[in-house]
């Protein structure tokens, strides 16, 4: 169940094989065709990256007053998942996805090379389940408890609390198949679960 691409003319972030380092990942922010900035300074896990390329998106916002979707600015070089799909579980995963071709995390973009991807909306919340797992990021936890926000509105049968305190009962593997079966069972738009649980995600 992949979401239509909404194309950000004005703002577009690329994740990037991180060139400083020669591994790892950066982003680059390119706003009205002209490169705006690089963010290189470390070499970047998958998940650290997506995070710093949310809070960037967030600050355009604030300092222009446009109101970019972060989700839909943000691309992912495909060679920049295959040459770091050894380095950290998130971009294994992404990595073997696209191998098999299930498009449970991704979903590719039709360009020029054919190697930019866009993550699913069910992608979005395994990669944000992933990052909160193995690195205890702030920022995917606020996606998952806005996720469980959006499961007891949309006839889960509990409330938000409650099904977060069930996903944290579970082991990474069965969480994993439990936000896959939730997603399948719960979610029938794409867009729309996106922008929900997007929403401050940028906040530090």
């Amino acid at each position: 169940m992949n979401h239509p691409l909404i194309q950000q003319d004005n703002l577009n972030v690329y994740i990037e094989l991180n060139q400083k380092y020669g591994y790892g990942f950066q982003a680059r922010l390119v706003l009205d065709g002209i490169v705006d900035s690089v963010i290189d300074v470390n070499p970047f896990t998958l998940d650290e990256v997506l995070s710093g390329a949310t809070y960037a998106v967030e600050e355009i916002n604030r300092e222009t007053g446009n109101n970019y979707d972060p989700h839909n600015c943000i691309k992912i070089a495909g060679t920049s998942i295959e040459a770091n799909k050894g380095s950290d579980f998130t971009t294994a995963r992404v990595a073997r996805d696209i191998r098999q071709g299930k498009g449970e995390l991704v979903s590719p973009i039709r360009t020029d090379d054919g190697d930019e991807i866009v993550l699913t909306g069910r992608g979005v919340i395994l990669v944000s389940y992933f990052a909160w797992m193995d690195d205890n990021m702030p920022n995917a936890r606020r996606v998952l408890t806005r996720y469980c926000e959006y499961l007891a509105s949309h006839g889960y049968g509990a409330g938000a609390k409650e099904i977060m305190a069930e996903l944290d009962r579970k082991n990474k593997d069965s969480g994993a198949d439990w936000i896959k079966t939730s997603y399948d069972q719960y979610i029938t738009d794409d867009v729309d679960v996106i922008q929900y649980v997007m929403q401050d995600t940028g906040r530090r």
